[in-house]
């Protein structure tokens, strides 16, 4: 085997593993498929939820 075919598996190894990561990344489905769970009628009471800490955000085209 030559440099160059080595090289070349390596180079589409990484685009590939560069298009999965973007993909999940920019992913429609959030995962939450089931319905949202029956408290016998009563209303939900609010949490308070301590302020996070701001990240970056990963933009995804339309």
């Amino acid at each position: 085997m030559s440099k160059s075919m080595i090289l070349r598996g390596f180079l589409r190894l990484g685009a590939v593993l560069m298009l999965s990561v973007t993909l999940a990344a920019c992913g429609g489905d959030d995962g939450d498929d089931s319905p949202p769970p029956d408290n016998g009628g009563q209303p939900e009471t609010p949490t308070p939820v301590p302020p996070t800490p701001a990240k970056p955000e990963l933009r995804c085209a339309p």
